[in-house]
């Protein structure tokens, strides 16, 4: 991958994170670029989605994610993913209707 492309996911992440977690802020550059270079694309959509779901859920609590905490939790659903070890399966194949 070139320069100008993980330059250009870099935009489409911030986007994103930005879309999804407003209130938290963006991540670093450099953590950004550490995900795009380590991670597929799918994998660091998946984790996004993830998190800000549990950021939506942990908001009006005594102790909503910070911004550190949702790094480290999506750094850690895409480490899973890559490693096919899910600790919460979000699939609901095999369930009955």
């Amino acid at each position: 991958m070139t320069i100008e492309q993980q330059i250009a996911r870099l935009e489409q992440y911030t986007f994103l994170w930005r879309g999804l977690m407003p209130a938290l802020g963006i991540p670093e550059p450099d953590t950004l670029l550490f995900w795009v270079g380590k991670y597929p694309e799918e994998t660091i959509v998946q984790a996004f989605n993830r998190t800000a779901r549990k950021v939506r859920r942990l908001r009006d609590t005594a102790e909503p994610m910070t911004l550190l905490d949702a790094v480290k939790y999506a750094t850690s659903v895409m480490t899973h993913e890559m490693l096919n070890q899910r600790q919460f399966p979000t699939s609901t194949a095999g369930k009955a209707a």
